[in-house]
């Protein structure tokens, strides 16, 4: 059951993000509609600071915000130390951060493809 406020607790936050400069688009009329929660929930676990992510998981539960980050962030590799403190940190996972390293990159993979 959502929260009360909670998609105006989204638009805030993406406003944050936005005013920080973290959301950029083309288009200075992008709206959290279009960007949606999974594009929030993933540049907040990015370039958040702990406030944001703070709110994050006050707005999100923290299934959907692990789901997330093990679909677009635990195996890139350019966020190998990111992903250590947020897998020991926010997810109870007890990994050492060579466990990232080891990791197949699904984004080098699917770059690697369409190169081809």
């Amino acid at each position: 059951m959502p929260k009360l406020g909670t998609e105006y607790n989204k638009e805030a936050l993406f406003n944050k993000l936005k005013s920080k400069g973290i959301l950029w688009c083309y288009s200075k009329m992008l709206s959290y509609q279009e960007l949606g929660d999974e594009l929030l929930i993933e540049h907040v676990l990015k370039y958040g600071d702990f406030n944001d992510l703070k709110s994050l998981f006050d707005i999100f539960n923290k299934k959907r915000v692990e789901k997330v980050w093990i679909d677009t962030l635990i195996s890139d590799k350019r966020f190998i130390k990111l992903n250590y403190f947020l897998a020991r940190f926010y997810f109870d996972k007890k990994v050492e951060a060579d466990y990232f390293k080891n990791m197949k990159n699904r984004r080098y993979e699917k770059l690697k493809l369409l190169a081809s």
